[in-house]
């Protein structure tokens, strides 16, 4: 696996807090203190540069690249930090952009542009909440030659404090601003990717990877008893579309998701998986348990509120238990499906003796 598919996946499993970026955080981090120390020795080579304290200079830009290697091996081994603690981290750093300012020339240190990094990695990667903070320790930390370089005020560097100050705090702003659309819109992706937008349940890809964490030992569903799976349909659900039109018949299944949910725990995932097909995965169901489970669902769907019209809605259940029944997601779903279709058959074979009989 390659390094940005390894990191994609990292950052594709962090989903704690929606505005911590995890892992990229730290890679992000790594870098920008790596290009800081590489870019710090490099100018120290240029005419002109200030080489006053040239032992610090070069103390600090290995303690740079010491803390950009450590960052990018935490992002990308996924061993990160929570927001919080990557907040107190990033604070305590503040002193150390005050010492380089001092150690390559205060006022006129040729560091400055550098603090672009900070700037950006403050405004994206933090919620105003800590966001604001920092940038108010970074502000204090750029305004630190104020105190020991006499030449601060001759060279205007009062002025440039407030102008860095307002750049800083816009740049937090728009940041925000932007982030917040993205959030949106990745919550808007994943409710489409994930999501039936008839019923609002989950849809077969949700259902299919919930169902993989089960077998998987996942963090999602983590249920060492094992978990039932329960498959049912609507019988003669077509003669509803037919007779009372695909609205009716829509709403029919809307009824029928707000009833189901009403008698399932808060571990049971529910989806649509087709037209009329719903399953049920219930971790941790036992034959009592998914009994029980799928009387209480009988009830509630012939109980359901329907378009006027519309009598009622009746449903063949089938299930299969884990690990009894299948070890895997796949012979599961078969073993439940076989015999919902067998049930199927038995109750048209039944109603028609019925017609005969009649």
């Amino acid at each position: 696996m390659s390094f940005s598919s390894a990191l994609v996946a990292h950052v594709s499993r962090w989903q704690d807090d929606p505005r911590d970026d995890g892992p990229l955080a730290d890679v992000t981090s790594g870098v920008m203190w790596l290009a800081t120390a590489v870019a710090g020795v490099a100018v120290l080579a240029l005419p002109g540069t200030l080489r006053t304290h040239l032992g610090w200079d070069l103390g600090l830009a290995g303690f740079a690249m010491a803390w950009g290697v450590v960052s990018l091996w935490l992002g990308v081994r996924s061993l990160t930090m929570t927001i919080a603690r990557r907040a107190w981290v990033t604070a305590a750093m503040m002193p150390i952009v005050a010492v380089a300012l001092w150690a390559t020339g205060g006022a006129n240190s040729y560091l400055q542009p550098l603090l672009l990094f900070t700037a950006l990695f403050l405004a994206y990667f933090f919620p105003p909440r800590l966001g604001c903070p920092l940038v108010a320790l970074f502000v204090c930390a750029y305004a630190t030659p104020l105190i020991y370089d006499h030449t601060a005020t001759a060279s205007a560097y009062p002025a440039r404090v407030v102008t860095f100050a307002v750049a800083v705090a816009g740049e937090m702003v728009v940041m925000q601003l932007l982030k917040r659309r993205l959030l949106a819109a990745e919550a808007r992706q994943r409710r489409m990717a994930e999501v039936d937008p008839l019923t609002g349940l989950l849809n077969r890809r949700s259902f299919d990877a919930a169902l993989g964490e089960v077998f998987a030992g996942g963090p999602a569903l983590p249920q060492p008893d094992g978990a039932a799976l329960v498959l049912f349909d609507f019988d003669d659900f077509k003669l509803i579309n037919d007779r009372h039109g695909h609205p009716a018949g829509d709403a029919v299944l809307r009824a029928v998701a707000v009833a189901a949910q009403q008698v399932l725990r808060r571990s049971d995932r529910l989806a649509r998986i087709g037209g009329d097909e719903f399953a049920i995965l219930a971790p941790g169901a036992g034959p009592e348990g998914v009994t029980r489970l799928v009387e209480a669902l009988d009830h509630a769907i012939r109980s359901a509120e329907t378009p006027d019209g519309v009598d009622g809605v009746h449903a063949t259940f089938a299930w299969a238990i884990a690990p009894e029944d299948g070890g895997d997601p796949e012979s599961l779903i078969e073993r439940a499906d076989a015999r919902l279709m067998q049930r199927k058959r038995d109750l048209k074979a039944t109603d028609a003796l019925l017609v005969a009989g009649g």
